[in-house]
């Protein structure tokens, strides 16, 4: 009796080899989309955070210093800078807010110091920040990145609500 044995083709073995050659490249090319849209998604959070939170924090400073008069548009050394005033045990002390050195800084001094724009420590990267109060009484901030990408946020101060009434 003859005992059969499959026989092994040539064409079979090609074939698995093939395939499992299309796998591994389906799955490299999977692994690499899947890494750039990570990287694009990471650098656009990395944009609004540097943005948005330069914002939300000038918005912030706003807020907690808003009574009437305490809040103006100046400059040091012809830098737009926002100013917030307050007294502290019968002392009068300012907050200058502005864009120096491509960062945005902020100073807390005695409002009788003089003041220079590296001064102030730096809060986060910045290339330009845009600070104007409109006819209004309200503030309009502009926030650019190194990119080049920009926000822009309104504040108005309830004081200014007040004092308008």
């Amino acid at each position: 009796m003859y005992a059969h044995h499959p026989r092994k083709h040539t064409i079979d073995f090609l074939f698995s080899i093939l395939l499992f050659l299309l796998f591994t490249a389906s799955a490299l090319l999977l692994i690499l989309i899947g890494a750039r849209v990570y990287q694009n998604s990471a650098q656009r959070m990395e944009e609004n955070y540097t943005i948005r939170t330069a914002l939300a924090y000038i918005t912030e400073k706003v807020r907690q210093s808003d009574e009437s008069g305490a809040i103006e548009l100046s400059s040091i050394q012809q830098i737009p800078t926002l100013v917030l005033r307050q007294d502290i045990d019968g002392e009068a002390y300012s907050t200058y807010i502005y864009e120096y050195g491509h960062s945005l800084r902020e100073l807390f001094i005695k409002s009788s110091s003089s003041v220079t724009p590296d001064m102030g420590h730096s809060i986060v990267d910045l290339e330009e920040l845009s600070i104007e109060e409109t006819d209004v009484g309200c503030f309009r901030l502009t926030a650019t990145d190194a990119n080049g990408a920009s926000a822009t946020t309104l504040v108005y101060p309830s004081s200014q609500k007040e004092a308008a009434s």
